[in-house]
Parts: structure tokens; sequence; C-alpha cells
């Protein structure tokens, strides 16, 4: 069993973070919301739909999801960003608003090519750094305009500046969707709306950065943790 007496509610066009040691089953919530696979027993509702329900098709037409390692597309760094909705077609200016949704537009910009540069050394391409191809990989995830937008530890490439920079523009860009960001960072998820704290296979504390603090559990410990290993 990953999860025992879990319950979470995730409200229409609200941030929410889920926070937790590595092993209590995160990434699985992500790819049971994704149906990778489906839960054995109890249910993820839509709305008050089973997800099970829905054509596998069209629910994931209503997500976009941006894993941990995200896919390094050897082709230009416009195709790469235009993967993200690949059937609409999208435009030059739809890529570049989602570039710099994602901070992605300045490294685009100083490649040999911009836009029309290849990627990756398959064909002889420029090369990115890890954190450069994460941006990409934003930029990919904005430009599908999804109403549920899922994100798995999205900025752990990125440094504390440009996190705080990105969290931001991403603000604005998700208006009216809803999010759910998966981070062992605390610096970014305090940011959320609302934060879960997952514990022992279930939620085991839920409410913004400044109620978890007052409450003095879990979330607390960890936020003083990382706070005196700064310091």
């Amino acid at each position: 069993w990953i999860f025992r007496r879990f319950d979470l509610l995730l409200n229409a066009g609200e941030i929410a973070a889920v926070v937790g040691e590595n092993g209590e089953g995160k990434t699985t919530l992500v790819k049971l919301l994704c149906r990778f696979y489906d839960p054995e027993k109890g249910r993820i509702t839509v709305d008050g739909a089973d997800i099970r329900d829905l054509r596998m098709s069209e629910w994931r037409r209503q997500i976009t999801v941006l894993f941990q390692e995200p896919v390094r597309y050897h082709v230009t760094a416009s195709e790469n960003i235009a993967h993200g909705a690949h059937a609409s077609g999208p435009g030059s200016e739809e890529i570049e608003m989602a570039a710099r949704a994602a901070g992605a537009h300045d490294l685009i910009r100083r490649l040999p090519d911009g836009y029309e540069t290849v990627l990756g050394r398959w064909f002889g391409g420029a090369e990115l750094s890890a954190g450069e191809w994460q941006r990409l990989a934003l930029a990919r995830a904005f430009l599908r305009r999804a109403k549920l937008i899922i994100l798995d530890e999205p900025t752990s490439l990125l440094d504390a500046w440009a996190e705080a920079k990105w969290f931001d523009r991403f603000r604005s860009l998700a208006a009216g969707c809803t999010v759910l960001i998966i981070s062992h960072r605390l610096s970014m998820t305090m940011r959320a709306d609302v934060i879960h704290v997952m514990g022992d296979g279930r939620i085991v504390e839920s409410g913004t950065h400044a109620d978890l603090l007052t409450l003095g559990g879990r979330y607390r410990e960890a936020w003083n943790t990382s706070n005196a290993a700064i310091r």
C-alpha cells in the first residue's frame, strides 16, 4: 500500500502544493492523476465524475504534466516548445510567449539561430544545461493551456533567484487554472495558495504557509530544518 485513508481536495482555480519526505507517494499521486494506472481501491473524481468513466483521450486533453526529468527533444527550440500543443499548430508568437513565461526566451535568443536552432547532440545541435532543458520543458507545459496543470519538482534545477521570478510569472500565466505542484523546495511551495503535507500514506496537514508554521507540525519542523541548513 502506498496510500492509506488518503483524502485530498483540489479546488478549481487554486495553486496547491504537496510536500513530504521521499517515498511518501507524491509522484505516485501524479501518475494516478495521469491514469498511467488506476487505484485498486478508492477513486479520483472531477466535479463528482470518476475519471475512469471519462474517455482517456478526453481526460488527458484537460491536463498538462511536467515531470522532474522532462524529455529532451533533439529538434529546434521552437519545435521543442510546440510539442506542448502540437495538434493546434501554435504560431511563433504563442511559442515565444510560453518561452518568456518559463524564463527560456533569453537563453533561446542567445543560441546561434535563435528559435530555429537544433538542440541536442544527436544531430550536431546546441547542447543545453540541465536547468535550461527544464526551462524549455516548462515553456512546453505552459503552451498547452490545460485546465489542470501538474508540476513535479518544476524548479529543481533553478537557483533561488530564478525560482522566485519563475513563480511570479507562473502565477499570472496560470490564472483560472487548477495547479498541483509537487516539490521538496519549501522556498517555492510557501508561495502556493494551500499546502498539503503527506505522511504515513495520507494528508496529515493542510493550510497556508503561515497556518502550518503556527500549527507546529511536520511542515514547521521541515521549515526550521531547511533554514538551519542555510544558516
